[in-house]
């Protein structure tokens, strides 16, 4: 049995969801054997508020700055972050280098 190829209203449609599936950013995290040997996953009780410098790929490399939640560190300078991407319904968690990483609301002394 075959299928009526003049009613096929699903593929066209299956097609350009597929491709805005492309299109999105996807982030870039560091590798595992990083962080691995960044030392013990130390948890934050409470999630920290932060600003994240992220890479993310797309069809090349960007980075987009966007609000997130440190959720763990390692002495070593790695965080793990967790955020919601624009246009985004589900939080993606990524790890970074800590110094893409800096707390919201945390004053930095002014220099003497």
């Amino acid at each position: 049995m075959g299928t009526n190829k003049r009613y096929d209203v699903y593929t066209p449609q299956l097609a350009t969801d597929a491709e805005a599936l492309d299109r999105r950013p996807k982030p870039v995290s560091l590798p595992d054997n990083f962080v691995r040997h960044t030392g013990r996953r130390r948890d934050e009780a409470r999630p920290v508020p932060v600003r994240a410098v992220i890479p993310v790929r797309i069809a090349y490399n960007d980075v987009i700055e966007t609000d997130a939640e440190a959720l763990a560190w390692t002495p070593g300078g790695a965080v793990l972050i967790r955020y919601t991407p624009e246009g985004e319904r589900f939080a993606q968690c990524v790890w970074l280098w800590a110094n893409a990483v800096r707390r919201i609301g945390y004053d930095v002394p002014p220099e003497s």
